[in-house]
């Protein structure tokens, strides 16, 4: 426990404002579901919250971390450190993240009723957290350069909500309407399911 709080210690004094970021989109979020949620006519309003920005930000957290490991200078001497702590690093923020998200999802039910979370929309939302979970910081180790990560990131992400996923016809990761057992269903979990395994190779690439 001493070493898991230093950790997060030493993390908030490296990103200082930055650190909070996420958790200020959650904040958002919560706003956001109980105004403009509360007042649609669609259960999926207020999920589209949680998928499009809680989720999303709550992936930032690593990138925000490792970016400092791509500055000019630093990489030699974190990259030894890093490789070490990767996999406690996202095993902390999934949970720290999984539980701010947990308390989202019982805010959606306190609105739609337990019966809006399906089997489908649960495996849905707990691939969607630990594809955006990985893929941020899989996507910096490839391009080492934290504002191209952030623009592939939150471009596709506004995108797709904006848009409610018809600016491109694939890969879909977010569902809109309520799912029924289709190709596109499927094919939104296969690119769920393919984003996560390179972003799992990439960083054991990088980091092994």
């Amino acid at each position: 426990m001493d070493k898991l709080i230093h950790l997060f210690t030493f993390d908030i004094k490296l990103l200082r404002y930055l650190y909070g970021f996420p958790f200020v989109a959650y904040t958002l979020c919560i706003l956001l579901m109980l105004t403009i949620g509360m007042r649609s006519d669609s259960p999926f309003t207020s999920y589209i919250f949680v998928q499009g920005i809680a989720v999303p930000m709550a992936g930032l957290q690593l990138v925000f971390l490792y970016n400092s490991l791509y500055e000019e200078g630093a990489r030699e001497t974190l990259l030894f450190y890093y490789r070490k702590v990767l996999i406690v690093d996202v095993m902390r923020y999934a949970f720290l993240h999984g539980v701010f998200i947990l308390s989202l999802v019982g805010l959606t039910i306190w609105m739609n009723g337990m019966g809006f979370f399906n089997s489908t929309i649960i495996i849905h939302l707990i691939m969607l957290f630990i594809f955006y979970q990985v893929v941020g910081i899989a996507i910096l180790s490839t391009t080492n350069s934290f504002d191209i990560t952030l623009a592939i990131v939150a471009t596709y992400t506004f995108m797709e909500i904006a848009t409610q996923g018809t600016f491109m016809p694939w890969p879909h990761l977010f569902l809109f309407v309520k799912p029924i057992d289709d190709i596109w269903l499927w094919l939104t979990f296969l690119s769920l399911g393919v984003g996560i395994l390179l972003s799992v190779v990439q960083l054991l690439r990088k980091f092994r």
